[in-house]
């Protein structure tokens, strides 16, 4: 019996190491938040704006920008308490990202990495103006289309560190910001080269400390590498259940041959214990 739950934990093993294998990291693992999770607030922002990234191959480095313009805040899950965003005293309602990354798109840190928005909005009767958020990105994740064999748009998003703003107390001391461009997106994956989009659609959210970790959807070699195990395990228990049978019946005596005698355990009742193949069987 202990042979067979080491044998059943070796093909398990094996099992989990091809199944990680399985999953495209490439595209599961590039983003932040591979699944899109809301929390609030949630700040909204589209229809007008641009993505860029600029690469300089004496430093090896780029520099990642967007605008936008800010539309929304969703307080609440379900849609309820949206406040709309609207332009300050002077006119102003945008939002702007600045950073800088290596070749291989991990975030280099620099001082001019700033996060900002500004505008003006009004939340329980209370109205706030000017620079209603800032902050500095701590790490950054994207994914793209792989030469367009994905269905899945082109995002980017990264965490940052709330720094100030009339809005700062409201969103904490963490911020995740989400950035998909909705047209003429170049990006393919290659921060080594130049690439643009236009009119991202933006979502700057309060991080969540409480944020499930997200549990990949098994793959289609995970599933039948599942089913071959579990024909396997079946068959070498069928296997050890016939050979017990057949040792079983060895140990009776045969009529007219010397009788031979087997003596049993007795459990503390003074009845007859369960025999061991029993005993396997009702385990299993």
């Amino acid at each position: 019996m202990q042979r067979m739950r080491n044998d059943t934990g070796r093909i398990f093993s094996v099992l989990v190491l091809l199944a990680l294998g399985g999953f495209d990291a490439s595209v599961r693992g590039e983003l932040i938040r591979p699944r899109n999770v809301r929390s609030y607030p949630d700040i909204a922002g589209d229809i007008v704006g641009e993505q860029t990234y600029s690469f300089d191959a004496a430093s090896q480095t780029g520099v990642f920008r967007v605008t936008n313009a800010p539309h929304v805040i969703t307080l609440e899950p379900g849609g309820r308490k949206m406040v709309d965003l609207m332009p300050d005293l002077e006119g102003t309602l945008n939002e702007t990202l600045q950073l800088r990354l290596d070749r291989d798109g991990k975030l280099v840190d620099q001082p001019d990495n700033r996060f900002e928005l500004r505008g003006s909005v009004t939340i329980g009767g209370k109205f706030y103006e000017g620079l209603l958020l800032e902050g500095r990105p701590t790490a950054f994740g994207a994914r793209s289309r792989n030469g367009g064999a994905s269905q899945d748009p082109e995002v980017f998003d990264l965490n940052m560190k709330v720094t100030g703003g009339k809005l700062a107390e409201a969103f904490g001391s963490e911020a995740y910001f989400r950035i998909t461009p909705q047209e003429n997106s170049t990006f393919r994956g290659d921060f080594s080269a130049d690439f643009s989009g236009e009119k991202p659609l933006t979502s700057l959210r309060a991080s969540r400390k409480d944020e499930p970790i997200p549990v990949p959807e098994p793959t289609s070699l995970f599933l039948f590498l599942a089913c071959g195990a579990g024909a396997a395990i079946g068959s070498r228990l069928r296997r050890r259940g016939r050979s017990r049978g057949r040792s079983a019946l060895g140990s009776v005596s045969r009529r007219g041959a010397t009788q031979t005698t087997s003596r049993a355990l007795r459990s503390r009742s003074g009845g007859p214990a369960l025999s061991s193949g029993r005993a396997t069987r009702r385990s299993l």
